[in-house]
């Protein structure tokens, strides 16, 4: 079967994938909103927004690095392991609700 490296190529914007850039610009909107929202209860120095946005564009740098050095995919399949994915698995037959119920109405009984 034929097939085409550009087809299955992950699109890429500023030399990063789409979806790690939407990452990005996420984390800097919603770190600029929280920042505004903070500096109107309190005075936040300009300092803090020079730092966030050196974050962002070491960020940048580095998903562009990882692009570069890891498979696709890695920056979402590594936040999914880490934060989504649940630690342990159950292996075997899941004992119903029903079974339950009964066991207790058997202990209760006795």
């Amino acid at each position: 079967m034929r097939s085409y490296k550009s087809i299955e190529k992950p699109a890429q914007v500023l030399g990063m994938n789409i979806m790690d850039l939407g990452l990005v610009v996420g984390l800097f909107i919603g770190s600029v909103l929280l920042l505004g929202f903070l500096n109107m209860l309190v005075h936040i120095p300009r300092l803090v927004y020079l730092v966030v946005f050196l974050i962002e564009v070491g960020l940048i740098l580095i998903l562009r690095f990882l692009t570069k050095t890891h498979p696709p995919g890695f920056l979402i399949g590594w936040l999914s392991f880490q934060f989504v994915q649940p630690r342990r698995i159950a292996i075997g037959v899941v004992p119903s609700q029903r079974a339950k119920d009964e066991k207790t109405k058997n202990s209760s009984l006795s």
